[in-house]
């Protein structure tokens, strides 16, 4: 069995790893600048709710980011999959807040069903969503 990497290897494993740091950080920003729920300040402050809500967008991006990682045939198919991914996420946060009336009010008084059912939706159609990438 060969174990060596060949440096052409190593150079494209850095690539999608740079790439998918950038892409989550974007993604990070998108959602914090598109709820109106002040998230960070919220979880710095305590708040559960937000916590579980934010991180299970989060993960619910990565599961088909990860996905198209390991189905993608080159960075710009990556690139446009890890969009893709973005998107479905904040449609998710968006149908949700349709869902639960002042969701973003139940969110941020630390209503933790809420939370949890934000979370448990993002990483449901993160799941479907990577599912459908392989």
């Amino acid at each position: 069995m060969n174990t060596t990497i060949s440096l052409a290897q190593y150079w494209l494993y850095l690539q999608y790893v740079f790439f998918s740091l950038v892409m989550l950080s974007a993604f990070i920003a998108l959602y914090l600048h598109i709820t109106p729920v002040a998230e960070i300040k919220e979880i710095r402050a305590g708040n559960t709710a937000c916590a579980l809500s934010f991180g299970g967008a989060v993960l619910g991006f990565c599961l088909p980011l990860a996905s198209s990682i390991a189905s993608s045939v080159s960075l710009p198919d990556f690139a446009l999959w890890g969009l893709a991914a973005a998107l479905v996420q904040i449609l998710v946060y968006l149908g949700a807040s349709r869902l639960i009336r002042n969701a973003s009010a139940e969110l941020a008084a630390g209503n933790t069903a809420v939370g949890t059912l934000f979370a448990a939706l993002a990483l449901s159609v993160g799941l479907i969503n990577a599912a459908c990438l392989t």
